[in-house]
């Protein structure tokens, strides 16, 4: 099971699939060996820097977003100014 598990959550961490890194923490099984304990370790590690990365990424578009939001509500404001003049 620990190893089928470790392979899974390798995967899931290759390819950045979240939902499935969540689902295989919640279902993390017992670990009783040194070496799979220091693999889960550093899996677990490297799922959470790709997590902080995402968090950075959303963070970064978030606020381009917001700028551009405000730009367009800026835009729209002297468009309807200019055309009441």
């Amino acid at each position: 099971m620990q190893q089928k598990w470790l392979e899974k959550f390798k995967i899931s961490i290759i390819e950045k699939d979240f939902s499935e890194i969540e689902r295989l923490l919640d279902e993390m099984p017992e670990i009783k060996s040194i070496n799979d304990l220091r693999t889960s370790v550093a899996l677990i590690n490297e799922a959470k820097k790709l997590l902080a990365q995402e968090q950075n990424l959303l963070r970064e578009n978030m606020a381009k977003i917001q700028k551009s939001k405000q730009f367009l509500s800026q835009t729209h404001e002297e468009e309807r100014f200019s055309q009441s003049c």
